[in-house]
This record gives C-alpha cells, structure tokens and sequence, in this order.
C-alpha cells in the first residue's frame, strides 16, 4: 500500500516539478556535507582547514535552491550560513558558534523536510540521491589528486564530508523502512563503507589510500543498485 500511495503521488507531480525537488534534496545534502566535515574539522582543532566548508555551501550552493527555499514559502537562510562562517572565522571556541552551527544544520533540515514526502520518504528515490551523491564525492576525490597524490586537502574532505552525509541518509530512511527495503540499504550501505573506507583518515597523507578509477568503480556500484 505504501508503495501505490508513494506511486500515485510522484505521478501527480509534473515531471519538471519532480526533477526540480531532486535537485534540491541534492544540493542540501551536499551543504549538509560541506557542514558536517566543517564541524568535523572544527572539533580536531584544524580551523583553517574548516573554514572553507563553511562559506561552500553559500558560495557554491545556495543560488541553485535559493527560488525553491521561496516556492517552499520558507525563510532564507543564506545569510545566517553568513553569519556562521562570520562567526567560526572570529571565534571557533565560542558556545555563541557553536550554537549558530547546530542552527544552521535545522535549517537545513527543515528545508529537506519541505520537500515532498513522497519522494523524501521513498528508499528507492532517496537511494538515487544518494548515489549521485557517491558519485560527487568521487569527483571531489578525482579533484583531490594529482600525478596520483591527495594534492588539494579541501576537495578530500568535500569526499569526506558528502559520504558522511549519505550514511546519515541510510539512518534516517533505515528507522522506518519495510523489510525489502532494509536489504536495499544493506547493499548500499556495503558500498558506501568501501568508499568511505577510501576517506577515513581526516588528517590524510600525500598517499591515497584508493586511486580515482577505484573510487569511480564504487560510485559505480552505487549507481548499479539505485538503478540509475
């Protein structure tokens, strides 16, 4: 039943409308990833590494769901990613920071939560997303590297931190999904820790522990059991 209701709904919606809100689910999990790895950085005391994470999700990300966030009739939030990374560049130790951050990330997920649900509450739709998540979080490792070193530290903990945001992704959709759906998280969830295996060390070496084309292989994979 759930899945003819969830059917019916995704087909009442216009195909532009449907594509719009998968972009969007998209792109706020990617902010959510510049915010998570930022908070990782933070917390091991490598603030100028963190930093750049925090101004990524309003430089690079905002402007693409910035008409979405006003359809949704909710309130902007780009100033108050602002005022974070105001906050963290003037004082990282602050409960006053501290407490915008943990601001931010409900801001964030209350504006995933006006997605619609039937495509915010479907595994199979959610495990696209996810994919192409994976698949990002390759490019950023694609971009980490050069002549097969981690090169570029920032574009390493972009893979990290979008990774990170999946498998918190499978969390949430795991607490309520039906029996079938279980074992589709399971296999996913199995290729996403080979590919977070890959981005564990927050603190890398020039050494990777994965070349991009095996990084690539498991976006591939991931791709393969969303079915995209």
């Amino acid at each position: 039943m759930r899945f003819l209701v969830l059917a019916v709904l995704m087909a009442a919606a216009s195909p532009a409308r449907a594509a719009d809100d998968v972009d969007y689910l998209f792109r706020l999990g990617m902010m959510e990833g510049h915010l998570i790895i930022a908070g990782e950085l933070l917390d091991a005391g490598q603030v100028p590494m963190a930093l750049p994470h925090f101004g990524h999700p309003v430089q690079e990300l905002y402007e693409d769901i910035a008409e979405a966030v006003l359809a949704k009739h909710l309130r902007p939030f780009d100033s108050d990613l602002i005022a974070l990374e105001a906050a963290v560049a003037g004082a990282p130790n602050d409960p006053a920071t501290k407490r915008k951050f943990a601001e931010v990330i409900g801001l964030i997920h209350r504006a995933r939560a006006a997605a619609p649900p039937a495509l915010r509450d479907s595994v199979p739709e959610m495990i696209r997303i996810c994919a192409d998540t994976v698949d990002a979080a390759a490019g950023e490792y694609g971009e980490a590297l050069d002549r097969g070193q981690i090169d570029s530290i920032v574009e390493y903990h972009d893979s990290r931190g979008y990774l990170v945001y999946v498998a918190q992704e499978l969390d949430r959709l795991g607490s309520e999904a039906s029996a079938p759906e279980q074992g589709m998280i399971a296999r996913f969830r199995a290729v996403l820790a080979r590919a977070q295996w890959i981005v564990a060390p927050l603190l890398p070496g020039v050494t990777p522990r994965a070349t991009l084309a095996q990084y690539r292989d498991i976006a591939a994979e991931a791709a393969q059991l969303a079915g995209t």
